[in-house]
């Protein structure tokens, strides 16, 4: 039997993603190289050179035809050899630092689920995408055991309180409910990185799949009775109540998001099929 010394395992989902793989990987390099990290990356129906730049960074790719991002989630899953499990999104952009201590915490054994802090990169967006996330940024739930944004781990205790990714949007939601907020922990290190939409037609695409994502959990017993309760968090026009200068930000965020939850329950109600989607004017 083959043996390894690798302290974790990355597992990076792709669906065409040869415009940022490369980005992503070259951070990892040095630990792929020294042979201490196991890298999948889970190509789902794939028809660029996301596979050929993951083998180029010393990757090990694995394929399903499926355009899913639960199927390589899944795949990338039972080829990963170690533990720790980091599941990262191609798109996200985060220090050597911050995946080294988000492995740490890990594989202390007291904490089953964790995620760096987040950073939201506004650079040239317009003034009502800036004031939208001037109210997301200051979310409560963002400091108090966030999973989500791109990037997330489990330890192998934590790993085995499920068997497999179920069919879910929102993947992320999934995971944060599996655990108890006792469980869970935002690590203490530099914040990974996610790009904004570049559009408010973007944001709000988002804002629906998102919304979807969450109706669809809350809507199924079999996820809302899992051994996390939910947390109750602040309101998130409490930072408006401190900082009036927020207003004009809180509006934006309300209408956004309210928009999105009625159309995300009308996809639900009219059984729409939503595919893998993401943010194309972010992938530049």
């Amino acid at each position: 039997m083959t043996t390894h010394n690798y302290i974790a395992s990355v597992i990076v989902p792709a669906h065409n993603e040869a415009a940022v793989i490369g980005r992503l990987l070259g951070v990892l390099s040095s630990l792929i190289a020294s042979g201490r990290l196991d890298v999948v990356v889970a190509c789902n129906g794939c028809t660029d050179a996301t596979a050929e730049i993951a083998g180029k960074h010393g990757a090990r790719v694995v394929h399903t035809d499926v355009s899913s991002k639960i199927a390589a989630l899944n795949a990338g899953d039972r080829a990963a050899l170690a533990f720790p499990r980091i599941y990262v999104d191609a798109d996200v952009v985060f220090t050597e630092k911050t995946l080294l201590d988000l492995i740490a915490v890990l594989s202390r054994g007291d904490v089953m689920c964790a995620a760096p802090p987040v950073r939201v990169d506004l650079t040239g967006r317009s003034l009502p995408l800036r004031a939208y996330f001037s109210i997301w940024t200051r979310e409560p739930y963002l400091k108090e055991g966030y999973v989500g944004s791109g990037i997330y781990g489990i330890s192998e205790a934590g790993r085995q309180r499920f068997t497999e990714f179920p069919k879910v949007i929102a993947d992320d939601r999934y995971i944060k409910d599996l655990y108890a907020r006792s469980e869970r922990n935002v690590v203490d290190t530099e914040p990974f990185t996610v790009q904004a939409p570049r559009t408010i037609a973007s944001l709000y695409k988002r804002r629906i799949r998102i919304s979807r994502g969450n109706l669809e959990i809350d809507l199924h017993p079999e996820f809302s009775k899992l051994a996390g309760s939910r947390d109750r968090h602040a309101p998130w026009w409490t930072s408006v109540v401190k900082n009036p200068l927020l207003i004009p930000g809180a509006v934006m965020y309300a209408v956004v998001n309210a928009l999105a939850k009625v159309a995300a329950r009308r996809q639900i109600r009219e059984r729409q099929r939503l595919d893998w989607a993401r943010d194309e004017t972010i992938r530049a």
